[in-house]
């Protein structure tokens, strides 16, 4: 087996991907025709990105319970509720930060006031699109254009990229931020003093604080923490401080920061304060209350979060610490550029590790990391003489992998299929199950034809192009499957018949009070518990509640009257009346309104 040919020395007076060498490859003059071909590669990411997240971005309903619990933060924005601080029914939400929310009403506000679908996941699908130039960007810095393209087309059909962007939650727009701080972060360190440090040390910071106001410290902790770890493996500990520019660049995130969390803090006092930076960070990191996980949880996460690119990533780091040393590409001295998204990486999946609270889209912005990696891997690849088994044996595991799959989806009925939700992506249809196999088989032998006959370039433009087309198959797949389990456009719409429209709901769903809240589009209140339902009758007319399979005290109770009946994943729903209670009077109710709450904790 051969050895990788290594990088070529810096080209002095370049910020690299400029106009740099390649490895094996000579510098490239900025013609006409090159800067075209360069035009029309920005180009082309772009068109994969779109056609990848746009189709049918508002067919699937919005999903339990998170989506739909922040489409209707931002409903309650765009309708006149607080600005500052995103409210639910009608209290104060502190687990997350505006910016996302900001961003979807605004957008409901360009589409004349109104939230659905669509609307609610086009913030997501715009940072997604942004975040893939943003890596090709830095690819390019760190080890030059093939590889920027590759990393950009690694990253795009990396799977919980890929879903992210298809979804309205703040991770993908979080992951943005901290691609753009490390990349402005890189630049900030290869110039000297000067107006351009300032500029992207600038950009570095406030990139930061945008991903605080997304999802809070996160944020300001990944882009440090990675960059750090960098310095420490290419200079002296005690320069750090001063290469990052902590004093200036912490001067500009906390203008940026406190601009809302000051006015934020002042109105909702000290109670908020505790909240978001003590219950919602060091709490929940320490000792989390919601989605615990052991140690070894995000290796599992990420093999198949990042599935098939995560074959590559052992070789891709075996070979990235080894060529630490290597000639630098870029200005930054002391270690080779891979080493960067190598400590991105490991910084953060230590950090996800040691926490007490896991979940697998904490670890999307990593994938940035993973797909430089990988990217670099690649473009090694492609400029050597001879195949590398870091290569071929993932892409024979793939093939193994594939065949499989096809095997599983052809002999395992849907209800066996193991996995959260998972049974949702298989197709239901027997033609669309036929079809899936099929590209699962000859798109697996496509690639491992091309490979062993020499044509790298072509091997890995089928696999992106099988991933892209598996990945939209099983969107569009999923859709409809989806809403079969959760038919929340269906039963909000025969609540909304059987219930006056002039009176508010009462409900005891919990976690599920957020899809019927978004879809019925009419005042609900939360409740605490079946006594208090039952308390809420009055004597001047009838009441209605929705209760689910867990409050039969309810709907045993007398003068109870079932009007809808229907599901929600595994729970069924029941619209109940509550009729006026025997012995009251409109002068003598005997019982107080019933308070409204928020239900307790369920997202991340």
């Amino acid at each position: 087996m051969y050895a990788l040919r290594p990088a070529g020395p810096p080209a002095s007076g370049v910020i690299p991907g400029r106009s740099i060498a390649e490895p094996g490859v000579a510098p490239i003059a900025r013609t006409g025709e090159a800067r075209r071909s360069h035009l029309l590669a920005w180009l082309g990411i772009l068109a994969l990105g779109v056609a990848l997240y746009l189709p049918a971005l508002g067919v699937e309903v919005l999903r339990h319970p998170l989506e739909t619990k922040y489409a209707l933060a931002a409903r309650g924005m765009l309708r006149g509720g607080p600005l500052l601080v995103a409210h639910l029914f009608g209290e104060l939400y502190p687990d997350k930060p505006p910016l996302y929310f900001w961003a979807t009403a605004g957008l409901g506000w360009l589409r004349g006031g109104e939230i659905d679908e669509t609307t609610a996941r086009l913030p997501a699908v715009a940072a997604a699109l942004v975040g893939l130039l943003l890596t090709a960007r830095l690819g390019m810095d760190l080890f030059g254009a093939r590889a920027g393209w590759n990393a950009s087309l690694v990253l795009a059909t990396s799977g919980l990229y890929f879903w992210y962007a298809r979804q309205g939650h703040p991770d993908q727009m979080l992951t943005t931020c901290i691609l753009l701080a490390i990349l402005a972060l890189w630049r900030s360190l290869s110039l000297g003093p000067g107006r351009a440090r300032m500029g992207w040390t600038a950009t570095a910071y406030a990139a930061m604080a945008l991903g605080v106001l997304t999802k809070g410290l996160l944020g300001l902790i990944l882009p440090l923490l990675a960059t750090s770890l960098y310095l420490v493996l290419s200079g002296p500990l005690t320069a750090i401080p001063r290469r990052l520019r902590l004093g200036p660049g912490l001067a500009i995130f906390a203008l940026v920061v406190l601009a809302w969390y000051g006015p934020a803090v002042v109105q909702n006092g000290r109670d908020y304060l505790y909240e978001t930076l003590v219950h919602q960070h060091l709490v929940r990191y320490a000792d989390s209350w919601v989605h615990r996980g052991p140690w070894y949880y995000y290796f599992g996460e990420l093999t198949t979060g990042a599935f098939p690119w995560s074959l590559f990533v052992p070789g891709a780091v075996f070979l990235g610490w080894r060529a630490r040393r290597e000639p630098s590409t870029g200005f930054v001295a002391g270690a080779s550029p891979v080493v960067l998204p190598l400590a991105w990486l490991v910084s953060g999946f230590a950090f996800f590790s040691l926490s007490s609270s896991k979940r697998g889209a904490y670890l999307l912005p990593l994938y940035p990391a993973l797909a430089l990696l990988v990217g670099w891997l690649w473009d090694r690849a492609l400029a050597a003489e001879r195949p590398t088994r870091w290569l071929t044996v993932p892409l024979g595991l793939l093939t193994a992998v594939a065949g499989l799959l096809a095997v599983g989806l052809a002999t395992v009925p849907r209800r066996l299929v193991p996995g959260r939700m998972v049974d949702t992506m298989v197709p239901d249809d027997p033609v669309e199950r036929i079809t899936v196999i099929l590209l699962l088989v000859a798109g697996s032998l496509a690639v491992g034809i091309l490979w062993r006959r020499g044509r790298r370039h072509a091997a890995l433009g089928a696999l992106v192009g099988v991933l892209a087309l598996s990945l939209l198959a099983i969107a569009v797949v999923r859709a409809p499957q989806y809403e079969a389990r959760y038919p929340a456009r269906d039963l909000a719409a025969r609540i909304r018949a059987a219930a006056p429209a002039d009176t508010a709901i009462l409900s005891l769903l919990g976690d599920y009070d957020f899809m019927v809240a978004f879809y019925l589009d009419r005042p609900l209140a939360p409740l605490s518990g079946p006594d208090e339902a039952l308390a809420a009758r009055r004597p001047d007319g009838p009441r209605y509640v929705l209760v689910d399979d867990s409050d039969r005290v309810v709907r045993a109770a007398a003068g109870v009257t079932s009007l809808v009946e229907g599901h929600l994943g595994p729970r069924t729903i029941w619209l109940l009346r509550l009729d006026r209670r025997a012995g009251l009077t409109a002068a003598n109710p005997h019982q107080p309104p019933p308070e409204r709450r928020t239900p307790g904790p369920g997202g991340p």
